[in-house]
């Protein structure tokens, strides 16, 4: 049986969809070996770059067969380009990681599409141009239409699919994220020590991981983090690049309390941007809070990660959070700055909370594997397959 797969989102924009994407493909591939299945996996890489992944260990793999995909994303050209490829190179099932399946693409092909979230049906106001709100939601409807199965990454976005698009409902398959064996407590705190160094790390930080865009809500995290000033020692740190099609909330709002004299005019927020893959295990580790304040998200895989090295979590309760984070982090009202700034307060003037958050997470983060994600896939596949 060979599987079409679209790697074209596994790059550097693309921050966790890319890495559910490589992560699912690669337990995807090992899971069919182990259980002897017999599929093949056609990977259709894109042309735009990609620094944080092994590509050379997955092509190792003896099931994996990497091929030039479509240059364009969401373009119409982008629908032309796969139905004359998979004329050239027929497949048995096309699985795209994310909610575009190949609509021109032969129909005797069974398309298996992963809807990671809702946010622009939800909050429509966050997609950069108001041209492609339609357009977005004809392409949704099209390829919700289009596949035989819909996985999803959470309960949140099965139930979001089911008010906003109900006649895909029976659809539906939940296949959670997994978090990869790189995220666990160190092995030696001299790494974490190292690490801090390396990035001048001089106080003790709270953490917040993840590209800056509107619907993560960090403009008001800033603003909780200033109501601390001076009750702690803490610097707030965002890790993850600010994304060019909007305005970068957080740095404004930083900008604004420096000005202010704030928390922020001691350089007590920061902005690191990038940091490599290897660094941020470290980084999570070395944090005395994560603090996810999302007004909604698909999954939420920065708190899970968090969980997994050692990290107390404290996670905005809205959409897939409180089930990803359960009952092993601090939950608040992302809309309420006072709420976030005194749940911050109480993990931090609280080393036994602290702890006993640390061992939850790390109990909390075993139950989320790629393995597992890979089962649940596969399965889907040979029911669509049958």
């Amino acid at each position: 049986m060979r599987i079409a797969f679209d790697a074209r989102y596994i790059n550097d924009r693309y921050h966790g969809i890319g890495r559910y994407a490589f992560r699912l493909l690669e337990a995807l591939a090992l899971s069919s070996l182990q259980r002897g299945l017999p599929y093949s996996f056609a990977v259709y890489r894109g042309s735009a770059p990609d620094s944080r992944f092994d590509w050379q260990s997955l092509q190792a793999l003896p099931n994996i067969r990497l091929h030039p995909g479509p240059s364009a994303l969401y373009l119409p050209t982008e629908q032309l380009a796969w139905a004359r490829l998979l004329r050239r190179q027929p497949a048995d099932l096309f699985h795209s990681p994310y909610f575009v399946a190949p609509l021109l693409a032969p129909r005797r092909l069974p398309v298996i599409i992963t809807v990671h979230d809702l946010i622009f049906d939800r909050y429509p106001q966050y997609m950069p141009m108001a041209w492609s709100r339609p357009y977005y939601r004809l392409l949704m409807r099209l390829s919700l239409g289009r596949a035989a199965a819909v996985a999803v990454i959470s309960q949140a976005t099965a139930q979001d699919l089911a008010q906003v698009y109900p006649l895909s409902a029976s659809k539906v398959r939940v296949a959670s994220e997994g978090v990869e064996a790189a995220f666990h407590p160190p092995a030696s705190w001299l790494s974490v020590t190292a690490m801090r160094q390396r990035y001048k790390l001089l106080r003790p930080y709270i953490l917040c991981v993840g590209a800056r865009r509107p619907h993560k809500n960090l403009a008001r995290l800033v603003r909780a983090f200033a109501h601390l000033d001076g009750e702690f020692p803490h610097e707030l740190i965002f890790v993850g690049p600010p994304d060019e099609r909007f305005p970068d909330e957080a740095r404004q709002e930083a900008l604004r309390l420096n000005s202010n004299g704030s928390a922020a005019r001691a350089g007590r927020v920061r902005f690191l941007d990038w940091a490599p893959e290897a660094d941020l295990p470290l980084l999570y580790a070395g944090a005395e809070l994560v603090v996810l304040p999302s007004l909604v998200e698909g999954f939420g895989l920065p708190a899970l990660e968090a969980m997994a090295c050692g990290a107390p979590v404290l996670a905005s309760n809205s959409s897939s959070l409180p089930e990803v984070v359960g009952e092993a982090g601090l939950l608040f009202d992302p809309l309420d700055e006072q709420a976030l700034a005194q749940r911050m307060a109480q993990a931090l003037s609280d080393a036994e909370l602290r702890r006993a958050l640390s061992q939850a997470g790390l109990r909390r983060a075993r139950a989320f594997t790629w393995q597992q994600a890979a089962g649940q896939l596969l399965d889907l596949y040979a029911q669509v397959l049958a």
